[in-house]
């Protein structure tokens, strides 16, 4: 039996284990996937170690892993150099495959939602792995404007070192408080939707202005923080399946995610 992970910190909540059970019965795949606490460089190095005597064929990456994994992968994909950010890993010839299906997730929600991009200003919450991967989309989408707004100014500045290269025409800024561009999109890449905030310092730094399109990347929110206008609200359902479907894809090698149906892996999750 191949063995499949998502590993990060949190994990308790994720809805990974059951869809790929869901996956693999629909699939008749002789495959299990479980989800395992890993919330240090130590852990982490421990878990990469069994990989082979556990018969681990793949492992999905979430926060706060998904940088500090990098050190570890031998092969990135195009994106995931470029990002430096991985969210899923294929162990195969002795050797760690690194992808940021974020990415792949995150362009599959704006098309299926229809969300136009091009020319677009844009307020991307978050510096971490997912707002890297979201911010490329965006450029690739010939996006406007990035206006980053995180706590973490250092991260902030590195994030806009790393991806700068790589922007073409799309400019990157550090979100400031004198920003009163109606008609973009906000995107949430935090995890602030998942959790009871007791500190709201970014939240009140959001401008209450009318919004394209509010995107949440989570796809499991519990308490919604963005009460502003908009003429779409969307959360991460989308982007979530189908990044799980782009694992399923890389771990066996060929399209099998093909044969599975959208609406039947959302109402697993709903």
């Amino acid at each position: 039996m191949s063995n499949f992970y998502i590993i990060g910190n949190p994990v308790s909540q994720s809805k990974s284990p059951v869809l790929f059970k869901y996956i693999f019965q629909k699939m008749n795949i002789n495959a299990q996937y479980k989800s395992k606490k890993i919330n240090s460089v130590n852990n982490l190095s421990d878990f990469i170690k069994t990989y082979e005597s556990l018969n681990i064929q793949g492992i999905n990456i979430t926060m706060p892993l998904k940088e500090t994994i990098c050190p570890y992968i031998d092969i990135f994909d195009e994106n995931a150099k470029i990002i430096q950010s991985i969210n899923c890993i294929h162990f195969k010839n002795n050797q760690l495959l690194g992808y940021n299906n974020d990415y792949y997730g995150f362009n599959k929600l704006i098309d299926r939602n229809q969300i136009k991009i091009n020319a677009s200003n844009n307020i991307v919450l978050g510096s971490g792995g997912s707002a890297r991967a979201i911010i490329l989309s965006l450029i690739h989408h010939k996006a406007s404007n990035i206006y980053i707004l995180s706590r973490n100014v250092p991260q902030i500045n590195q994030l806009i070192q790393d991806i700068s290269p790589y922007a073409e025409e799309t400019k990157l800024h550090i979100f400031n408080d004198s920003f009163l561009k109606d008609e973009c999109n906000l995107i949430n890449c935090t995890p602030i939707g998942m959790l009871k905030m007791r500190d709201t310092i970014l939240i009140k730094k959001i401008p209450k202005i009318n919004y394209r399109a509010i995107i949440d990347i989570n796809y499991n929110i519990k308490y919604d923080y963005f009460n502003q206008n908009a003429e779409i609200k969307i959360d991460g359902k989308a982007m979530f399946i189908y990044q799980a479907l782009k694992s399923l894809d890389i771990w066996f090698e060929s399209n099998i995610s093909d044969k599975l149906s959208y609406q039947e892996l959302k109402k697993i999750i709903c």
